[in-house]
């Protein structure tokens, strides 16, 4: 994208983003704020800011005053003087980049003034934090977050739960290999204990992942990841406590990847990678196949279904599909498809799902234990949900889980993942929450941060959280969990990997405005240990 095409674009995306200030609104009325032009006579190449400056400074204070945001060419005190005014200025000096702000109280006429520093182009957010802490404080009394009070025994990253039938949730945390994991002390209880074991972490990908998927793709007992961009598929290792880059291929033009999946479908040994993405708002997907000696191999490419495998208790691995509608992204209805290399995807029959839920959006999991799979989704607000195997609803949670970044109307939730934390034969589930920050009006784009994985428990009316681990402020793109089980005499393990890809360097929208690009693969351990001989084998 051509520099002067991508500011145009930065002020468009910037004038929807009002990023969610995690602090109260004063009390009273709510005050006006009145944001002028970003004074930019002495910011050389940092011109291009002007309007990105004021308006992510207008995003997040008028919320945390309460009131609206006006944005004016110049100030008019005969109209302006009775609300909240705040002007910026950009410097350029042999030092860095010097923010600065004034600001106005209603029917004052000094200002107070706040100033921060920036190395370079990738401090600047940091720096525009820095403001805005300092303005909120003292033109707005709101009290740092990083120094308000705690109730008693709340963790510092514990977060509001999924609790139904046990409210009163305490927790432990342990932390390790840079991972900290907070556990419910009911499930502690119950003899579970969860624990960080190991972590692997890559050098920043010179790229922008659209998805990420991991295991075990040859057959040699290694992990494998495979990172997909809109032209490039890449191949990771896991080796020696290193992830290594093996090998890329290019993918045909003008794609937009939504979906990245591994499967051995037709059980030759080998994993295919389903690349499922979209051309001009139709499906165009592909199948490859991947070996170290022999590289890349394409099995099928344009594909004219969305392709996803998908495990259903009781049935194992299908290919599912659907496809896109007239003057739609997407046309209602899920198909099982024919897959065999050589022969053309087709469809073979009509899963049965809930009609609003598309191929993304679900996972198909044995929560009671009854060998009957029920359908859990993420639904269009984002709130999780569980149906029976008939179809009828059960739950809906009374919280949304923010999803990632996607766009051109084909709008994919966070993956879900069905897992077993403590071999019980009750399927669990493992999520990631990102915190949504652009207003709901973007339905097209959506904007997330500080993404937390959470692993939950059904207990027969609801889910309840099982464990957390800390908050990656950088927001979750893409992540996988694989787990196997070790039973001796003392206790049964699972051992769990988790498979994280997020920004290195803030969030999408300050990748967009600043350049700041590149993510990063991390590899969590996570042990599940069960004590006693309640637990299945």
């Amino acid at each position: 994208m051509g520099r002067s095409l991508k500011k145009c674009v930065v002020i468009f995306l910037l004038l929807f983003v009002v990023p969610v200030v995690a602090t109260a609104a004063q009390a009273g009325k709510p005050e006006q704020v009145v944001f002028y032009p970003t004074d930019v006579t002495e910011a050389g190449e940092f011109s291009y800011l002007r309007d990105s400056v004021r308006l992510m400074l207008a995003s997040r204070l008028a919320s945390v005053a309460g009131g609206e945001m006006r944005l004016e060419k110049e100030m008019n005190t005969a109209r302006d003087f009775a609300f909240y005014r705040i002007t910026s200025r950009i410097v350029s000096t042999k030092d860095g980049v010097e923010l600065s702000v004034k600001a106005f109280r209603p029917s004052e006429k000094s200002s107070q003034q706040f100033q921060a520093m920036a190395a370079n182009s990738a401090e600047i957010m940091s720096a525009l934090d820095i403001l805005v802490a300092d303005v909120e404080r003292s033109l707005f009394q709101v009290e740092d977050a990083s120094q308000k009070s705690k109730e008693p025994g709340q963790k510092a990253d514990e977060e509001v739960t999924l609790s139904t039938s046990h409210p009163d949730r305490t927790y432990k945390t342990n932390s390790g290999f840079g991972l900290s994991v907070s556990q419910d002390e009911y499930v502690s209880q119950m003899g579970l204990e969860v624990r960080a074991s190991e972590r692997y972490k890559s050098a920043v990908l010179p790229f922008q992942s659209q998805g990420m998927t991991a295991g075990d793709i040859d057959g040699d007992s290694l992990d494998e990841i495979v990172v997909a961009t809109n032209a490039k598929l890449y191949i990771y290792q896991l080796k020696d406590s290193k992830i290594k880059h093996l090998d890329t291929i290019s993918l045909p033009g003008r794609l937009k990847v939504h979906a990245l999946n591994i499967a051995d479908m037709d059980n030759n040994g080998s994993m295919e990678i389903y690349v499922s993405c979209t051309r001009d708002n139709e499906p165009r997907s592909s199948v490859y196949e991947w070996h170290p000696s022999t590289g890349f191999k394409l099995l099928h490419e344009n594909v004219y279904w969305y392709l996803r495998p998908l495990l259903i208790p009781g049935k194992g691995m299908v290919l599912a599909g659907q496809k896109s509608g007239v003057g739609s992204t997407i046309r209602p209805g899920i198909s099982q498809l024919n897959f065999s290399q050589g022969e053309k995807i087709t469809a073979k029959e009509s899963l049965l799902l809930p009609e609003s839920v598309n191929l993304f959006d679900f996972v198909f999991a044995d929560l009671n234990g009854d060998k009957l799979p029920e359908v859990v989704t993420i639904n269009r607000k984002e709130e999780l949900q569980v149906y029976s195997s008939d179809l009828q609803l059960l739950y809906t949670s009374p919280a949304g889980f923010g999803g990632r970044e996607l766009s051109e109307g084909y709008n994919v939730p966070i993956r879900l993942v069905v897992s077993d934390f403590d071999n019980d034969g009750h399927h669990d589930i493992l999520l990631v929450d990102n915190e949504l920050y652009s207003p709901k009006m973007m339905n097209k784009t959506r904007l997330y941060r500080n993404g937390q994985v959470r692993g939950l428990l059904w207990d027969g009316g609801g889910f309840f959280e099982m464990w957390h681990t800390n908050i990656f402020p950088n927001s979750v793109l893409d992540f996988q969990f694989h787990s196997s089980v070790e039973v001796t005499e003392a206790a049964t393990t699972v051992k769990g990997r988790l498979f994280v890809v997020e920004p290195e360097k803030g969030d999408l929208l300050e990748g967009f405005i600043f350049g700041l690009g590149g993510n990063r693969l991390s590899v969590y351990g996570l042990d599940f240990i069960s004590k006693g001989s309640e637990i299945a084998e």
